[in-house]
């Protein structure tokens, strides 16, 4: 029985501004913002003609593209609050291969506390993901077995990773992505 989510911070609980894009459209019209991506990459549409593709596409003006476009990273405040309210049924925690001193920025202590069961930094820990031994260190501080747990991660190796721990582990791409493929996990699980 699924009884912990553990979250990855940058790529899901904090994404870049093309991360971002990808939560603007409905999953059918996630190829076609790959498509203008990769057309602006490689110039065969201007700068200008890219963000008024991804407006179009969106049903945003090009003004708030551009404005998405000038964030390195932002929080991912519709995932956070959506672990909020998993959190009355499951324990939270996060897992991350970075420095304190980010963590602290980005997640005060008050936050931390209120929000995760479990905190885990690879620079706390001497550990990094994806080592066998950080995902099941993350279990046990999160009090379950590492079959309990769900990692959610932007990159396959720590899901691969997580794996290897005995984690179920979700390939996080967008909020809505996650959402559908939490669900499926969790009733498969309960299969």
């Amino acid at each position: 029985m699924i009884r912990a989510l553990i979250f990855d911070c940058f790529g899901v609980l904090y994404r870049d501004n093309i991360d971002m894009l990808f939560d603007l459209v409905p999953l059918d019209k996630q190829q076609a913002i790959h498509d203008i991506i990769h057309a602006c990459d490689h110039g065969f549409i201007s700068r200008s003609e890219y963000f008024d593709a991804i407006a179009e596409l969106s049903g945003k003006t090009s003004d708030e593209i551009r404005e998405l476009d000038r964030k390195q990273h932002s929080r991912n405040e519709q995932l956070v609050a959506y672990a909020r309210e998993l959190k009355a049924n499951y324990k939270i925690g996060l897992l991350s291969n970075i420095g304190n001193e980010t963590m602290d920025r980005l997640f005060p202590v008050e936050e931390r506390t209120a929000l995760f069961d479990a905190f885990v930094l690879s620079s706390q820990v001497g550990i990094s993901k994806p080592s066998r031994e950080i995902f099941e260190l993350t279990a046990r501080e999160l009090g379950v077995a590492p079959e309990e747990c769900i990692m959610i991660d932007d990159l396959m190796k720590n899901v691969d990773g997580a794996q290897v721990a005995g984690m179920k582990a979700i390939l996080f791409t967008s909020n809505r992505q996650f959402q559908l493929d939490l669900q499926a996990t969790v009733e498969a699980d309960r299969a």
